[in-house]
């Protein structure tokens, strides 16, 4: 009997190697999980300057777009009419107003995404002008200091947006194509503005100060946000220290 003692030690060592390397394998994978995601990074397509040059071709598909976040600002190939993100959707809103859902495969030319989590709220209970409102976002950020994805829902007495027409080869430049914007003027609705403030030290990367798009909780207006008067709103500020830029691979 005492012949095979070994037998059942053998058995205990090998069981406990096996689960020493299982717990192991599964450490690193959830480890891995957690680098691959970074949630608390702006990432961008195409530098700004370039883009506003005329570079209007599509770079990244929405797809893609979307593994780096669920909220953000941006176009359609050939510079499209204005993109605008939340909650992980993804809207166009061309020259007619209307806002649709953007497919997938789908590309984009310039967009700034984040997957959006707020690291500060603040609330709005009298009405404010778009001047007011900016001012009012400045006492609480600084603005040389960080990149801040923002969300503002609320109700809106007064919206001023644009869209812009698609645009052929050979392109003009962003400023000559703004010429030929739609305006779209929204009286009481409710909404949600979605955009960025950028320090200034990166303009022409992208657009130093507030860039801002707008989209209705009814989806059926919205736009590049010109100018706006809101009440009974809460601001979402979700503060960045990371960036990330995806140049095109074009000569």
């Amino acid at each position: 009997m005492l012949k095979n003692w070994w037998i059942p030690i053998g058995l205990l060592i090998v069981i406990a190697v096996v689960s020493s390397i299982l717990v192991y394998t599964i450490g690193q994978s959830q480890l891995g999980s957690n680098i691959t995601e970074d949630r608390e990074i702006v990432f961008q397509v195409g530098a700004f300057k370039p883009f506003a040059q005329g570079d209007f071709d599509g770079k990244t598909t929405y797809a893609k777009l979307a593994k780096h976040g669920d909220f953000g600002i941006g176009t359609l190939d050939g510079l499209d009419g204005e993109m605008v993100g939340s909650n992980g959707v993804f809207y166009q809103i061309p020259i007619d107003g209307k806002p649709r859902q953007i497919n997938s495969f789908e590309e984009t030319p310039f967009a700034i995404v984040t997957f959006f989590e707020a690291d500060q709220t603040l609330p709005v209970s009298d009405s404010m002008n778009y001047s007011e409102l900016k001012d009012y976002i400045d006492e609480f950020i600084s603005p040389e200091n960080a990149i801040y994805a923002i969300k503002i829902h609320g109700v809106y007495d007064y919206v001023k947006t644009r869209s812009v027409p698609m645009q052929i080869e050979p392109y003009t430049t962003l400023t000559e194509v703004i010429e030929n914007q739609v305006i779209f003027t929204l009286n009481n609705v409710t909404g949600t503005i979605a955009g960025f403030c950028f320090p200034s030290y990166m303009n022409e990367i992208n657009v130093a100060g507030y860039h801002f798009h707008f989209i209705t909780d009814d989806e059926i207006s919205g736009g590049h946000l010109l100018d706006c008067i809101v009440r009974d709103a809460i601001i979402e500020i979700d503060y960045t220290y990371d960036y990330e830029l995806a140049l095109p691979e074009n000569s």
